[in-house]
């Protein structure tokens, strides 16, 4: 039979004193908040059993970071992309090793949002909140910046005031993606986007506006549609674009969700890629790649993004300015198609 692990092993495993092992797993403030949290990581490992609730009690910590989404309407069957649990999956393997567990709060909106991460600060629910999708005037950050509580975001804000964040530079890609496409004798180039008030629509619709400008091409307001990101909202905004008396040549969509409502509506209209129109977009699963024909996307896997907001919230609760932990991630432009109309 496998013996119950000690103090002592725990001792034995990091390297600290028994003493010093002993006073960390009591809370002791005598101890550094980094050698505590690799002494609870250990004692997690080993299954040693620890009073958490005693430590809580006296270190004020309840080793929880809340992971605030707005989940979609139960009676919406609509696939939308990436799943919340797609991004959970990347944060809880950063926290694997420590003592830090993810505590899933979803919510209907973004004022309900709101109201939680209020209850979750001012009831000290939590040692730290994950959240997506950021306004680019985001209240929500504006609390937790006034509060002075450890935040990490899924996206960039207008802020003045700097915070934590993970993002898909999205500025930068969409300027070569529509760079791309200009220099394959684009002059129509639709532009699918989400709520235009998140701040990655805003940043991809700057960049869209401003590639355009730089290739002496007039902007059209027509052919931006913005909207919840779905394959239903691409298929219907191809319907309307493809009806316009000068049609897009190119379809830019914001995820592989609305690419594929598109290509859908390619199919509903007898259009034939690469001959009456093409289709580009970012992605996020790689589900584009079987697609028929696979389309040119920007690839950034989704756990790669998610485990950099897990790493990112433990290195600002051990201290770390944040400053330091702002990170911009470049997708991959695979080109899976010519996109040169024949």
């Amino acid at each position: 039979m496998k013996n119950r692990p000690t103090i002592k092993t725990i001792a034995s495993d990091t390297g600290y004193s028994i003493a010093t092992v002993s006073k960390a797993l009591n809370g002791s403030r005598q101890v550094r908040a980094a050698t505590r949290e690799k002494i609870i990581a250990s004692a997690k490992r080993y299954g040693f059993e620890l009073n958490l609730s005693g430590v809580q009690l006296r270190t004020g910590k309840t080793y929880k970071i809340a992971y605030v989404v707005i989940a979609a309407d139960p009676d919406n069957q609509e696939w939308s992309g990436v799943s919340h649990g797609d991004l959970l999956s990347g944060i809880t393997h950063a926290l694997a090793d420590t003592p830090y567990q993810v505590a899933l709060h979803q919510v209907s909106d973004y004022q309900e949002s709101l109201e939680l991460i209020k209850t979750l600060v001012i009831n000290k629910k939590a040692d730290g909140i994950i959240f997506p999708g950021t306004y680019a005037n985001d209240i929500r950050i504006q609390y937790l910046l006034d509060t002075d509580f450890p935040f990490v975001t899924y996206g960039m804000s207008s802020h003045s005031r700097p915070h934590a964040y993970v993002d898909t530079n999205n500025q930068l890609i969409v300027t070569i993606s529509i760079q791309r496409l200009i220099a394959k004798k684009h002059r129509r180039i639709a532009l699918l986007e989400a709520d235009r008030e998140l701040m990655n629509s805003v940043t991809r619709h700057r960049a869209y506006q401003k590639s355009l400008a730089q290739s002496g091409l007039d902007y059209d307001a027509d052919l931006v549609k913005f909207g919840r990101l779905s394959a239903a909202f691409g298929r219907e905004m191809f319907f309307q674009l493809s009806s316009l008396s000068s049609p897009p040549t190119a379809y830019y969509c914001a995820n592989e969700a609305v690419a594929l409502g598109v290509l859908s509506g390619f199919h509903a209209r007898g259009y034939v890629h690469g001959r009456d129109a093409v289709i580009n977009a970012t992605d996020d699963l790689n589900i584009s790649n079987y697609f028929t024909p696979p389309i040119t996307t920007c690839y950034l896997p989704i756990s790669r993004s998610s485990y950099v907001l897990g790493e990112f919230m433990l290195r600002l609760l051990n201290g770390e300015p944040v400053t330091k932990l702002q990170k911009l991630l470049l997708p991959d432009l695979i080109e899976r198609c010519p996109d040169i109309l024949e």
